[in-house]
């Protein structure tokens, strides 16, 4: 192989490595629990856990539903609560419309399912390491939430804010 071959495959290498890098995915945790008979109880929370180390950078947080294109509700309400290392516990309620004014799907449907992908916290800063705990509570009206597949906790680094 000459010489000049080896610099080309370098380079072709070099740029596919930067390539994947800059492309890389600001994911650092994302799981799903999974409802039996796609229906949610609304006395059954559901709890996620992981550890957070660095403490300098910003996260965004969402709440990922998963639910039938038959979803019998206009809307979804979930309290969403944050417990840190220390105990401290921060808590919030939601209403998220999943259809606007003119009755048209908020959520994105594929198929069988449709996925809609709520911010919860943007920019949130976990004050210490450890390992942190999420709640998450159903609060919709009925003793049963039909038509939920999933729901799931996703969180990313902030992307870098432009000043």
């Amino acid at each position: 192989m000459t010489m000049k071959k080896h610099i080309s495959n370098f380079l072709l290498f070099a740029v596919a490595i930067l390539l994947l890098i800059s492309c890389s995915d600001q994911k650092v945790f994302e799981q799903y629990h999974k409802f039996e008979k796609f229906s949610w109880n609304r006395f059954e929370f559901v709890d996620f856990e992981t550890q957070i180390e660095d403490t300098e950078s910003e996260y965004d947080i969402y709440l990922n539903l998963r639910h039938l294109p038959e979803y019998p509700y206009r809307n979804f309400d979930f309290n969403f609560t944050i417990y840190t290392p220390s105990g401290e516990m921060r808590t919030s309620n939601y209403e998220i419309k999943l259809y606007d004014n003119q009755g048209n799907r908020l959520s994105e449907c594929l198929g069988d399912y449709c996925d809609m992908k709520i911010p919860v916290r943007k920019g949130f800063r976990f004050s210490e390491p450890g390992t942190v705990k999420f709640e998450i509570e159903n609060r919709m009206t009925k003793l049963e939430t039909p038509g939920v597949m999933e729901v799931g906790l996703i969180i990313e680094k902030s992307e870098k804010r432009k000043e």
